[in-house]
């Protein structure tokens, strides 16, 4: 008996096997199709190939700053106004020129009148001399190889001679002078 239960369990196996096999092979069809593999389109921008106008690659960082005129990764350089240079006091500088050349000129008198400038036009200007209480004069600098020069100085007529070194002088600041072989005001 048990041996025909195993060969009546091993005979339902086979079916069940043959069956199962038989299916599937009948399932499958002759022709075997793979699927075709279609490459993906290249991408038109490439990373690192999109400069801007100014050549500044935003896909490593870089951005144009117009303070520096360059090209620059805001973490590793700010994009700053670049710290203004020092602003020059011209005032200043013309009031101790001046004041230097007069005490150079008077003596150490000089030394204390207060020195105000009027005008500044370009390398040539005005201004007055004076002590508290006292009074004082005016006087006319021009600037030559970057250094305030006294021109003329004092409380009389200019001399055209005092200005022929300066024939550039404006006459805006010294609009006319005396002409000493004339005998004249001239205008200048």
């Amino acid at each position: 008996m048990l041996y025909f239960f195993m060969s009546k369990t091993f005979i339902s196996f086979f079916f069940v096997f043959s069956f199962l096999l038989g299916g599937c092979t009948n399932s499958v069809p002759s022709e075997i199709s793979v699927p075709t593999l279609v490459p993906s389109p290249i991408p038109t921008q490439l990373v690192g190939n999109d400069a801007d106008e100014h050549g500044c690659i935003g896909s490593a960082g870089y951005s144009w700053c117009e303070f520096s005129q360059k090209c620059v990764r805001p973490w590793e350089e700010p994009c700053t106004a670049a710290s203004p240079a020092p602003t020059v006091d011209e005032t200043s500088i013309i009031k101790t020129a001046i004041k230097k050349a007069i005490v150079a000129k008077h003596g150490s008198s000089a030394n204390s009148l207060i020195i105000t400038v009027s005008k500044i036009v370009d390398d040539f200007s005005s201004g007055g001399a004076s002590v508290p209480g006292e009074g004082g004069g005016m006087w006319f600098a021009a600037k030559a190889d970057g250094q305030w020069q006294l021109v003329w100085d004092g409380n009389g007529i200019i001399l055209c001679q005092d200005l022929a070194s300066y024939p550039d002088f404006p006459s805006s600041l010294i609009p006319e002078c005396y002409d000493s072989q004339t005998e004249k005001l001239k205008v200048r």
